[in-house]
């Protein structure tokens, strides 16, 4: 029996967490605790898990930071040190309908190369918004620019108060500005709760990563599946360099399964020279 691919199974994964965070609602009112808290420090099976830029927010407030949320921020960043920004492919509910809303936009148009940049404006939003928090005490503004944070809001207080919250439409506005544009500009551009996952991956080149061997690639010039389908916009060959906007979702590697298998998500460094050869092959 032929077992599914990483993106069907990918796919699961972020399907079984969405749904349990509509259901969240509905088992607390049953009595069943499986999941208790938020996005920003939520305890699933009694094991503590967090934000880390809401606990850093934390720290910048109240000059102090509850055990619980500092360890549950930690298993994150821990978790991002080995295996990279696995949340924002695996886990985080608005990362499964930008994806789903980008196989829609393609279904008219080419998919969009969004070329470099987009890092330094998150990470100057995440850098503002903690110094607002910390010089003028105020709770964590960033959070409001919590894209799962905004799920959370649209569909909590539906289930457990039958009442809208407004506000929270703010999500469903950003999905269809991004199917109009063809491009994925949350989560490449602005999203604040990357930027540590991503400099916690860059701080660990052994950590999970792409690997390319040019010698391998079988594409013709002009031609490079895995770059039609990364939907963040990546050329996966360049992102192999050390991407800060890669979150290793392996949808690059599974377009180039079968010719000849250049791209692998690896644990380790890259062997040396294999991206020497990046100028052997077309890349523009």
């Amino acid at each position: 029996m032929r077992l599914p691919g990483l993106k069907s199974r990918r796919r699961l994964v972020q399907a079984a967490v969405l749904l349990l965070m509509v259901l969240a609602p509905w088992l607390h009112r049953w009595g069943v605790r499986v999941v208790s808290g938020n996005f920003f420090a939520a305890e699933v099976l009694g094991l503590p898990l967090g934000d880390p830029l809401a606990a850093v927010q934390i720290v910048f407030s109240s000059r102090s930071l509850p055990g619980s949320i500092a360890l549950g921020a930690g298993l994150a960043l821990v978790l991002a040190l080995v295996l990279g920004p696995v949340f924002c492919s695996y886990a985080c509910p608005f990362g499964l309908l930008s994806e789903l809303g980008q196989a829609l936009s393609r279904r008219w148009r080419a998919p969009a190369v969004q070329g470099p940049g987009g890092f330094p404006v998150k990470a100057a939003l995440a850098l503002t918004g903690l110094l607002l928090v910390g010089v003028f005490g105020l709770p964590p503004l960033l959070n409001l620019l919590s894209m799962p944070g905004w799920f959370l809001r649209l569909t909590q207080p539906l289930v457990a108060v039958a009442e809208t919250c407004w506000p929270a439409l703010v999500l469903p506005l950003v999905l269809v500005l991004e199917i109009l544009l063809g491009r994925r500009l949350w989560c490449r551009r602005l999203c604040p709760q990357s930027v540590l996952l991503a400099l916690a991956r860059r701080a660990n080149p052994a950590g999970l990563g792409l690997r390319f061997e040019a010698g391998r690639c079988s594409c013709r010039p002009g031609e490079a599946r895995c770059r039609a389908a990364c939907t963040l916009g990546l050329d996966p060959r360049r992102a192999a360099r050390g991407s800060l906007h890669c979150n290793n979702c392996g949808d690059c590697v599974e377009a180039c399964a079968g010719q000849g298998q250049a791209l692998r998500l690896d644990l380790g460094r890259p062997r040396a020279g294999t991206l020497d050869k990046l100028a052997e092959i077309d890349i523009d």
